[in-house]
Protein backbone atom coordinates (compact mmCIF):
# COMPACT_ATOMS: atom_id res chain seq x y z
CA UNK A 1 0.00 0.00 0.00
CA UNK A 2 2.79 2.42 0.90
CA UNK A 3 4.59 1.87 -2.42
CA UNK A 4 1.37 2.52 -4.32
CA UNK A 5 0.94 5.82 -2.51
CA UNK A 6 4.56 6.75 -3.14
CA UNK A 7 4.10 6.57 -6.90
CA UNK A 8 0.64 8.17 -6.97
CA UNK A 9 2.11 11.68 -6.91
CA UNK A 10 3.68 11.02 -10.32
CA UNK A 11 0.23 10.25 -11.74
CA UNK A 12 -1.26 13.35 -10.12
CA UNK A 13 1.48 15.61 -11.51
CA UNK A 14 1.05 14.05 -14.97
CA UNK A 15 -2.70 14.72 -14.95
CA UNK A 16 -2.19 18.34 -13.86
CA UNK A 17 0.45 18.94 -16.52
CA UNK A 18 -1.50 17.30 -19.35
CA UNK A 19 -4.70 19.19 -18.57
CA UNK A 20 -2.88 22.52 -18.19
CA UNK A 21 -1.03 21.94 -21.44
CA UNK A 22 -4.29 21.18 -23.22
CA UNK A 23 -5.82 24.34 -21.74
CA UNK A 24 -2.93 26.49 -23.00
CA UNK A 25 -3.20 24.97 -26.48
CA UNK A 26 -6.92 25.83 -26.52
CA UNK A 27 -6.05 29.44 -25.65
CA UNK A 28 -3.65 29.71 -28.62
CA UNK A 29 -0.42 29.41 -26.64
CA UNK A 30 0.81 26.46 -28.66
CA UNK A 31 4.49 26.34 -27.68
CA UNK A 32 4.03 26.54 -23.92
CA UNK A 33 0.96 24.30 -24.11
CA UNK A 34 2.70 21.56 -26.08
CA UNK A 35 5.76 21.82 -23.83
CA UNK A 36 3.74 21.38 -20.65
CA UNK A 37 1.68 18.61 -22.21
CA UNK A 38 4.79 16.76 -23.40
CA UNK A 39 6.29 16.98 -19.92
CA UNK A 40 3.07 15.55 -18.50
CA UNK A 41 3.06 12.69 -21.01
CA UNK A 42 6.66 11.82 -20.12
CA UNK A 43 5.78 11.74 -16.41
CA UNK A 44 2.73 9.57 -17.18
CA UNK A 45 4.90 7.15 -19.20
CA UNK A 46 7.29 6.96 -16.23
CA UNK A 47 4.36 6.24 -13.89
CA UNK A 48 3.15 3.41 -16.14
CA UNK A 49 6.71 2.09 -16.46
CA UNK A 50 7.24 1.84 -12.69
CA UNK A 51 3.83 0.21 -12.24
CA UNK A 52 4.61 -2.45 -14.85
CA UNK A 53 8.27 -3.10 -14.01
CA UNK A 54 7.90 -3.13 -10.19
CA UNK A 55 11.66 -2.69 -9.85
CA UNK A 56 13.41 0.22 -8.16
CA UNK A 57 15.16 2.55 -10.58
CA UNK A 58 17.07 4.98 -8.39
CA UNK A 59 18.81 6.96 -11.13
CA UNK A 60 15.67 7.18 -13.25
CA UNK A 61 13.70 8.37 -10.23
CA UNK A 62 16.32 11.05 -9.64
CA UNK A 63 15.90 12.37 -13.18
CA UNK A 64 12.10 12.21 -13.11
CA UNK A 65 11.97 14.22 -9.86
CA UNK A 66 14.17 16.88 -11.44
CA UNK A 67 11.99 16.75 -14.54
CA UNK A 68 8.80 17.15 -12.49
CA UNK A 69 10.22 20.08 -10.54
CA UNK A 70 11.10 21.90 -13.77
CA UNK A 71 7.65 21.16 -15.20
CA UNK A 72 5.93 22.42 -12.06
CA UNK A 73 8.02 25.61 -12.04
CA UNK A 74 6.99 26.19 -15.65
CA UNK A 75 3.36 25.61 -14.71
CA UNK A 76 3.76 28.03 -11.79
CA UNK A 77 4.98 30.67 -14.22
CA UNK A 78 1.95 30.08 -16.45
CA UNK A 79 -0.44 30.36 -13.49
CA UNK A 80 1.16 33.65 -12.43
CA UNK A 81 0.83 34.95 -16.00
CA UNK A 82 -2.87 34.05 -15.96
CA UNK A 83 -3.37 36.00 -12.73
CA UNK A 84 -4.38 33.03 -10.58
CA UNK A 85 -4.27 33.75 -6.85
CA UNK A 86 -3.51 30.57 -4.88
CA UNK A 87 -2.82 27.90 -7.48
CA UNK A 88 0.66 29.19 -8.42
CA UNK A 89 1.77 28.85 -4.82
CA UNK A 90 0.57 25.24 -4.67
CA UNK A 91 2.54 24.30 -7.78
CA UNK A 92 5.53 26.32 -6.55
CA UNK A 93 5.58 24.42 -3.25
CA UNK A 94 5.21 21.12 -5.12
CA UNK A 95 8.07 22.09 -7.45
CA UNK A 96 10.28 22.96 -4.49
CA UNK A 97 9.34 19.63 -2.90
CA UNK A 98 10.38 17.73 -6.01
CA UNK A 99 13.61 19.72 -6.16
CA UNK A 100 14.36 18.77 -2.55
CA UNK A 101 13.53 15.14 -3.37
CA UNK A 102 15.97 15.35 -6.29
CA UNK A 103 18.79 16.52 -4.04
CA UNK A 104 17.98 13.86 -1.43
CA UNK A 105 18.00 11.12 -4.08
CA UNK A 106 21.27 12.48 -5.44
CA UNK A 107 22.81 12.38 -1.98
CA UNK A 108 21.66 8.77 -1.44
CA UNK A 109 22.78 7.78 -4.95
CA UNK A 110 26.27 9.21 -4.35
CA UNK A 111 26.65 7.18 -1.14
CA UNK A 112 25.91 3.93 -2.97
Amino acid sequence: MKKQLLSFHHFFVAVVLITKGFDKIQHHHSFIGWTIQLLGIIVLIYFIFIKLSKKPHSLLELFIHLFESIALFLTTYVYFQEGKTLLPYVTLIAGIGFLIATFLHLKVHEKQ
